[in-house]
């Protein structure tokens, strides 16, 4: 498993501590340090070379505005989960041109962060490849804090993503039970993952009649649609 190098940048101790004994519980994921300014943020940005920052706006000597614009500026990396009390809607829409992962309004809970973490995790294995298909650039332009669906807590983002490549192998539609002969899931499972990508409008499903019993539900990607067929 990869383990993602993540820096605090708060001038609160306090809060930065709950932000480090968070990211630490959460597997994939280690605090390689605390700045409490923008130009302490410089330097341990260059000598950490961190994956992600949790970045705080509010910072003594300067807004943290202005530290992602010199990071993407200078060619920087890392990415970035705002978290802030600035709700002025052009200060969020500042940080979105920056391309940030995620933007957290104070006081959010730890559930909401974990969210944030999963969701950098998915932008990172999206970006994975040397080369991307149409529907996966789609599906990173698409993500954000406005139009990410959440995924549940009992569901994985590895085996989202997994389900999802089988998908892309197949040249049409396929049963719930086709998709968990591929992945090595069970039915339950791999129906639980498509249900879950109908629900946030990346899958389509059509429900046909099988005989005596249940009818037959067969699933396909959105990007899928205009290629799978009546």
């Amino acid at each position: 498993m990869t383990e993602w190098r993540v820096m605090v940048v708060e001038d609160d101790r306090m809060v930065a501590g709950l932000h480090c004994r968070f990211v630490s519980r959460v597997a994939g994921f280690s605090v390689v340090g605390v700045a409490g300014t923008a130009a302490q943020a410089d330097q341990m940005i260059s000598a950490l070379r961190p994956d992600l920052l949790l970045l705080d706006l509010g910072l003594p000597d300067e807004s943290g505005i202005g530290l992602l614009r010199r990071l993407r500026a200078g060619g920087g990396t890392a990415e970035a989960i705002v978290v802030t009390a600035a709700t002025a809607a052009q200060v969020v829409r500042a940080t979105v041109h920056l391309g940030v992962v995620d933007y957290l309004v104070k006081p959010f809970d730890q559930e909401r962060l974990r969210q944030s973490l999963a969701l950098f995790r998915r932008r990172m294995a999206m970006l994975s490849p040397s080369r991307l298909e149409q529907v996966e650039v789609d599906e990173i332009c698409s993500d954000g804090p406005n139009s990410h669906r959440w995924l549940p807590r009992d569901l994985s983002e590895d085996r989202l993503l997994e389900i999802q490549r089988t998908f892309r192998s197949l040249d049409g539609p396929a049963t719930a039970a086709e998709v968990a002969q591929l992945t090595g899931v069970s039915r339950v499972t791999a129906r639980r993952y498509l249900e879950y990508l109908v629900t946030i409008g990346r899958a389509q499903v059509s429900i046909a009649p099988a005989g005596p019993g249940r009818p037959s539900k067969t699933y396909v990607l959105a990007g899928q649609l205009s290629t799978a067929g009546p």
